[in-house]
């Protein structure tokens, strides 16, 4: 729990402290009091539990527990903050923790006197004197205490008058000091002695001066508990370091124009809105604050609205702003009731028009004509009225016109009797709790029957049924299935099901038969081939052979009147396939399919003369510059054909350097043959001492990248297409020269070779298991003549 307590005195944060005369002038315009102690200074507590002490601090609680407002030498006053229902929205402070949003208020004042221990609830108006209940006015050795009906009012030896209002929970105490000395105060309500800086003292005498301390000083007057205090309002800010913009805007309203020169709003932002972080977050509370205080200086703020900051009344009640009476009129001062002015004004919830309060602690608001009688709950009776003053029992009163209240009899003629029309069905008298006439109602009764159990002859067995229509039970005899002799069930077949069924039986020792259970074997609903196979409707049966044929069965969705099982269509098909000599008959592995196929061991090859060549599988030969290979798959042997690539020729360079062209690969290549000398020039070159010889001169012309279609093969696997494949092809130097200074020939040789390399992948498929692998290979990006 934490507080939030400032005054221009305690604030640490201030540019300019006031000095002590103006501290005191603040606070007596904050708390609407003069400095003179004898004249009655006053403590106000809030609604949001904060409390404006007797000479103008201000602490704020937000925690439940028992706290001492007013210590005397002889008189303490202890107010109690509990939870409280939050539909009471001004009754209470809203606290929000885990379980959610609940409602704190002050529900309970304890006065302790050398006398007299007092205790007041305020929600429940129930006033306890010395441990009993009391009945108000009440009145002894000057200790007063009386319900108005809008207030609880009361004076204590000590000097104590205490205003505590029912509708907002409001509380004034007004401290008028013994006339022969100052007796000073202590407590949350300070020290009241007409002096600020000494107003917050501990009961050992320390006075609180710093805002960091003010939790000290709430947990000194804290009565001791066991309970941990577990919620805080947070010490906020004042004006010269916070934003009280919003504070001043919602005061420089028009509504509350008329209380600025009693209340300043510059100066109840920075002590009240900035010094406690609640208010920002509930601003009706803060207003409802700031209007209190406005109230106590007689000026009339008119600012709740049903959508804004409403005062949420009980039944039977309205909010009145501004009301001045102290005393409200009830079924007991209605004749000679008088209006009477308090000190000043208030906001409350009062009775409608055409209504008074039932009594002063009473909360029902009624007409006149319903405050002739009042039952022992407290409740209000009108002139006729009947009810019963028993939870449990019948005690029947009833309100006479003289006010008078007197017992009657119940008048139980009244009481509707229902009408029993099953058989054995009686009316009942049920007279339930707190009812003053019984109930009647039907009921069965048994023993009023008529019908009687019959005998049954041995193997039979007595059975009682009951009917929705009748009380009385119904008596049959029934087959004793205990006394059939044990049957067993028979073994039935794949196209037969049990049936359980009853027939006649001659018990032994009786006259008469019993119907007796027993089992039989029936045909069921499936068809039945040869006696053997069950197929179900809609299912077939493939492959049944007799010699070449092949047999498809069918069942069908109707019965055979023949068989009694159902019907079955038969189709035939001849799977007498005649295959051709490279051939041999695979018969079926699919259940579904009937006849076999024809497979392939050889491949056949029709020539350009119409004759048929067979090829075993794994031969190779060429027709047409055309490539055909025999392959062995999973469906038989199969014909890939491929072209041939032939490197690139040259003819008349062939001839022109003496060679002879010749054909290869059945004449789909040419190649050059015969060649007695170099088909290139040589130029001199002088060699080096230098391992790397580059001083030569190559003809680069001839060395050149080119491209070959083929068929790549790798193992069993091949590509289905010819690839377009790069290599290098052409001429280089080379040559044999005599060096003087070795007294040997140097030989010099460039190849036509790669300058770089790129990184290719190619499809093939796979006869042996038919599927598709990639295959990468290398080949040149450029090529040139390089030393070998």
């Amino acid at each position: 729990m934490e507080s939030c307590c400032f005054t221009t005195r305690l604030s640490t944060v201030a540019s300019t402290p006031l000095s002590p005369s103006a501290t005191c002038s603040a606070c007596q315009s904050l708390s609407a009091r003069t400095p003179a102690v004898h004249n009655g200074s006053r403590c106000t507590v809030m609604s949001d539990l904060r409390v404006i002490t007797f000479d103008g601090n201000n602490v704020a609680l937000y925690d439940n527990g028992s706290y001492i407002l007013v210590k005397l030498p002889r008189e303490t006053i202890i107010g109690t903050v509990e939870k409280c229902p939050t539909s009471q929205s001004v009754n209470s402070i809203r606290r929000y923790g885990p379980m959610g949003a609940s409602g704190l208020c002050f529900k309970k004042l304890n006065i302790t006197t050398s006398s007299y221990r007092i205790i007041i609830h305020r929600l429940d108006r129930k006033v306890i004197v010395n441990y009993r209940p009391v009945r108000l006015p009440f009145s002894r050795h000057s200790l007063y205490v009386e319900d108005t009906g809008s207030m609880y009012l009361l004076h204590t030896p000590g000097g104590i008058s205490i205003q505590w209002y029912h509708s907002t929970g409001i509380m004034v105490l007004q401290y008028m000091s013994p006339t022969n000395g100052s007796v000073p105060t202590r407590g949350l309500c300070g020290c009241c002695d007409g002096h600020p800086e000494d107003d917050l003292k501990l009961p050992n005498g320390t006075v609180v001066r710093e805002v960091s301390d003010m939790l000290v000083f709430l947990h000194a007057w804290r009565v001791p508990t066991t309970d941990e205090t577990e919620h805080t309002r947070r010490v906020g800010d004042n004006c010269t370091i916070g934003d009280c913009s919003n504070c001043i805007s919602m005061l420089q309203q028009r509504t509350f124009v008329p209380c600025h020169s009693k209340v300043p709003p510059e100066q109840f932002c920075d002590i009240i809105w900035a010094g406690d972080l609640h208010y920002k977050n509930h601003q009706c509370d803060f207003l409802a604050a700031y209007v209190a205080v406005c109230y106590t200086h007689q000026v009339c703020i008119n600012w709740r609205r049903p959508n804004f900051c409403p005062l949420r009344c009980p039944p039977g009640k309205e909010y009145q702003p501004c009301v001045s009476t102290c005393t409200s009129r009830t079924c007991l001062n209605k004749d000679y009731y008088e209006e009477t002015t308090c000190s000043f004004i208030r906001e409350e919830c009062v009775c409608r028009p055409g209504t008074i309060l039932h009594r002063a602690d009473s909360p029902f608001c009624v007409t006149e004509d319903r405050c002739v009688c009042t039952d022992n709950e407290g409740n209000p009776r009108a002139p006729g009225e009947v009810w019963n003053g028993s939870a449990r029992g019948c005690c029947l009163y009833k309100c006479m016109e003289n006010g008078s209240v007197v017992s009657v009899e119940p008048d139980c003629d009244t009481v509707s009797t229902p009408l029993c029309e099953r058989e054995g069905e009686y009316v009942l008298d049920v007279l339930e709790e707190g009812a003053c006439c019984p109930k009647k109602i039907c009921e069965c009764n048994m023993t009023i029957c008529d019908n009687e159990a019959a005998p049954c002859n041995n193997g039979n067995r007595l059975v009682i049924g009951y009917s929705s229509m009748s009380c009385c039970p119904e008596y049959r005899c029934e087959c004793d299935p205990m006394a059939c002799p044990p049957v067993s069930s028979p073994e039935c077949r794949e196209d037969q099901f049990l049936v359980e069924g009853e027939v006649v039986v001659e018990l032994p020792e009786d006259n008469g038969d019993c119907d007796c259970p027993q089992h039989t074997c029936r045909k069921a609903d499936v068809c039945l081939f040869q006696g053997v196979t069950v197929l179900g409707p809609g299912q077939s049966l493939v492959q049944y052979f007799e010699g070449e044929m092949c047999y498809t069965v069918h069942c069908l969705h109707r019965k055979d009147p023949d068989t009694g099982f159902y019907a079955m269509e038969i189709s035939s098909v001849n799977c007498s396939q005649k295959c051709g000599p490279h051939q041999i008959y695979v018969t079926s592995t699919d259940p579904q399919v009937c006849c076999g196929s024809c497979k392939n061991i050889s491949c056949t090859f029709t020539n350009e003369n119409g004759t048929t060549e067979l090829f075993a599988a794994g031969s190779s030969w060429v027709e047409n510059c055309t490539r055909f290979d025999c392959m062995e798959t999973s469906v038989g042997a199969v014909v890939l054909a491929s072209g041939v690539i032939c490197p690139p020729f040259n003819d008349t360079e062939c001839v022109q350097n003496g060679g002879v062209v010749q054909s290869y690969v059945d004449g789909c290549c040419r190649t050059c043959s015969g060649v007695g000398v170099l088909p290139f020039t040589v130029n001199p070159v002088t060699p080096t001492g230098s391992t790397n010889c580059d001083t030569g001169k190559e003809d680069g012309k001839t060395c050149k990248r080119v491209a070959i279609r083929t068929t790549i093969r790798k193992d069993d696997c091949r590509s289905n297409a010819p690839v377009t494949v790069y290599s290098c092809d052409g001429k280089c130097p080379s040559a044999t020269i005599f060096n003087f200074n070795i007294n040997s020939h140097a030989r010099f040789c460039k190849c036509c070779r790669e300058s770089a390399l790129q990184t290719r992948s190619v499809t093939l498929f796979c006869s042996r298991n038919a599927t598709v692998v990639e295959y990468s290979f290398q080949e040149p990006l450029d090529c040139s003549c390089q030393w070998n």
